[in-house]
Order: C-alpha cells, then sequence, then structure tokens
C-alpha cells in the first residue's frame, strides 16, 4: 500500500512540476509578446510621425567571428582570417556574456552570423548564455559543415540556416572554394538536422544565393526543402551589398523568382512574406530604417547607422548600451539618416516590411514555425517543377 502511495505521489509530483514548468513557459512567451508589441507600436508611431531616428531596435545581427572555413567565390562578408588563426578581432567568453548582457538591455532577440560561427570553439556555450540572459528568439546562419561536431546548438535555437546553393555537388564544392565530397556532407548533415525539428523544437532553413551559377539548380533545391520541411531563404547574389547587373538583365532568373513568389504565396516554407521577397528578388524600391536592426561586428563594435552607410563604430564594451552609441552617432554626425535604398540587405529589409504589413508577416512566421507547410498540393507542383527544369 505505502509503494503504491509513494508511486501515485511521484507521479502526481511530477506532473505539477511539469505544467508549472509549462505555466512559467507560457507565462514567458506573453511577456515577451507584450514587450514586442509595445515596441512595434512606439516604432511604428515614430515612423508614422517621420522620426526614424528615434526607433527602437527589434534584433541585434552579431558576426561573432570574421573567420571563415570556406572561400566562397561570390563572398561580401569581410571574411579574410585564415581557419587556423584565433581572429584578433574576436571576444573572450567571458568578453562575449558581458557583451551580450548589455545587448539584452535593448533588444530580445539576436540573430550570430560571421565569418563561420561554428568555428567558435565556444559558440555552444554563447548560446546557452544567451537562454541564461533570458533572449527569446536565437537564430544562426552557417555553412554547416561543422554541425555535427556541434548538434547542441539545435538545442538552444529557434532558426538554424544551412547555406547551400545548389544540390549539384561539385559545382557547390568548387564555388564554396572547399574539397571535394564537402557538399555531399553537407546535404546529409541537412537532412538529418531537419528531422529532428520537431524533438528540439527548431526551425530548420536552408540559404541560397541565385547568381549566374546556379539560376536552374533552384528548383530542385526548392523540392529539397519541401520535401524535407525545409524552410527555403534566397536573395540574389551581390557585390557591395547591391544586386549584380547579371541578375538585373537575366529573363531565366525572373522567370524563376515567380515561381519562387508563387510558392511564398501558396504557404510553403519560404522564408518572408511576399512583400519581403518580391522587393528582395525583384530589386523594387524600399524604405530602409537601419537602425531597427544593429550590426554587431566581432570585437563589440556597432556600426551606426548601418554597414552600408556612413561606418560609425562605437563599442558597445565602452558605450554600455546599443541606445547610447545611437545617441553618439547621432550626436557626431546628425540625426538623419539619409539612405538611398539601393542596397538589398535581407535583415534590413525584412525588418522595413515588417513595420509596413506586421500581420502579414506574423501570418507567415506562424507557418513556418509550424514547419508543416508540406500540404495536400505538393505532388502535383513537385510536377511542376520538374516540368519547369
Amino acid at each position: 500500500m505505502k509503494t503504491f502511495a509513494g508511486r501515485t505521489f511521484k507521479k502526481v509530483k511530477g506532473i505539477l512540476a511539469f505544467n508549472k514548468k509549462n505555466m512559467l513557459i507560457k507565462l514567458n512567451e506573453i511577456k515577451h509578446a507584450v514587450s514586442f508589441s509595445k515596441k512595434f507600436l512606439y516604432n511604428w508611431m515614430k515612423i508614422k510621425a517621420n522620426n526614424p531616428s528615434e526607433l527602437d531596435p527589434i534584433f541585434a545581427l552579431y558576426l561573432v567571428t570574421k573567420r571563415c572555413n570556406f572561400r566562397c567565390k561570390y563572398c561580401y562578408a569581410e571574411s579574410n582570417e585564415r581557419i587556423s588563426s584565433v581572429a584578433p578581432e574576436d571576444l573572450t567568453f567571458e568578453q562575449n556574456v558581458e557583451l551580450l548582457k548589455i545587448m539584452r538591455k535593448d533588444v530580445a532577440h539576436i540573430y550570430f552570423s560571421g565569418g563561420e560561427p561554428l568555428l567558435r570553439k565556444d559558440m555552444v556555450d554563447i548560446l546557452k548564455a544567451c537562454r541564461d540572459l533570458n533572449y527569446h528568439i536565437l537564430s544562426l546562419t552557417t555553412n554547416g559543415f561543422l554541425l555535427d561536431k556541434k548538434p547542441e546548438v539545435a538545442d538552444y535555437l529557434n532558426y538554424l540556416a544551412i547555406s547551400l546553393d545548389t544540390l549539384d555537388e561539385k559545382k557547390n564544392d568548387e564555388l564554396s572554394g572547399v574539397r571535394s565530397g564537402t557538399t555531399k556532407k553537407i546535404i546529409e548533415i541537412t537532412k538529418e538536422f531537419a528531422a529532428l525539428q520537431k524533438e528540439k523544437n527548431f526551425t530548420l532553413l536552408v540559404n541560397a544565393v541565385i547568381g549566374e551559377h546556379n539560376i536552374p539548380d533552384i528548383y530542385k533545391l526548392m523540392d529539397f526543402c519541401f520535401e524535407h520541411n525545409i524552410g527555403l531563404s534566397v536573395i540574389g547574389q551581390m557585390e557591395n551589398f547591391r544586386p549584380i547587373k547579371f541578375l538585373r538583365d537575366n529573363e531565366e532568373y525572373f522567370k524563376l523568382v515567380e515561381h519562387i513568389l508563387d510558392y511564398n504565396e501558396k504557404g510553403y516554407p519560404i522564408l518572408g512574406m511576399p512583400q519581403f521577397n518580391r522587393t528582395m528578388l525583384m530589386f523594387q524600391d524600399h524604405t530602409c530604417f537601419p537602425l531597427l536592426i544593429p550590426t554587431i561586428y566581432p570585437n563589440g563594435d556597432l556600426l551606426y547607422p548601418c554597414e552600408v552607410l556612413n561606418k560609425q563604430r562605437y563599442n558597445l564594451l565602452e558605450t554600455g548600451s546599443i541606445r547610447e552609441a545611437y545617441r553618439r552617432g547621432q550626436k557626431e554626425i546628425g540625426a538623419k539618416i539619409d539612405c538611398p535604398g539601393e542596397c538589398y540587405l535581407p535583415a534590413f529589409i525584412m525588418a522595413s516590411c515588417f513595420m509596413q504589413q506586421p500581420f502579414s508577416a506574423i501570418k507567415q512566421g506562424i507557418k513556418l514555425k509550424m514547419g508543416n507547410c508540406y500540404n495536400q498540393h505538393i505532388k502535383e507542383d513537385k510536377v511542376k517543377i520538374k516540368q519547369v527544369v
């Protein structure tokens, strides 16, 4: 009798503990939602009042290292450090924790990029520190080659993006500047992590850059992503943050874009709402609000107002906050931001589109997060893709 009562007590205790944990998670989600809503309304009113210099950042783009183990031929990032070296700008783990504390004062979401973030031996610990600091949404982009060495990153991320431009292994190896067989490994890793999404509660994306090298290949890449329930993010190849002339004049490129937009409208797992993808891929005119997305360099420097314009640098370890870095930038170079809207950096355009069409963006985000866009029409649409190819 005592044994039965003991087992029953432990079972009830476990259920209560589980329900308490779930309730705390829900309360935390509600708290973040309320905080984000307040920030959105504040920014929306500032934009309507034509005061873009007073915007509050919504998430930070943190280039956590310049080091990279790939040498992609079209890459415009400042990733020139050798993989065997420690880039002089990289912060220590302790400095990173301090930087994350400073950034958390102003943002609840971080997008980690580089370079190749997984070259940092402490990348998993950095993500864990973010969770300990109550960051809400964590995203990371990687070339995928080292994911099998650090699978724990999926335990802390909301979005994990793997760069892959084509399923043609030989072509992708050559474009990436890597040895033969690398792309084959990355494709297998991508499929393995795709199968872990529900268990680990994260969304997997494939990032593809469209250029002269791979326009026909994107159709098969779409098919691959839809089949494995992977979100697809596509951008046009750029030089100095601007689309290359080849794409602006290419009929096959725009034919491909129409197919991508069609699937985007249907609700397939293509990252970003239709307005974002149309603006990005069709190179449409747009209004950018760079202060919504502060760019942080590996040493903690914030580029004001963005990478493309004045490139004034303010180190957050010294300013103590993103807002203080903004204040100093506005004091030194003026509050007015003269943005010609000629660059097409995805993070900035996505933020700007969100401010203009928030409900469409939220709807698209929910679809992507559900991770179940492989709907009843996909067999018919797969045939259409193959016919195009």
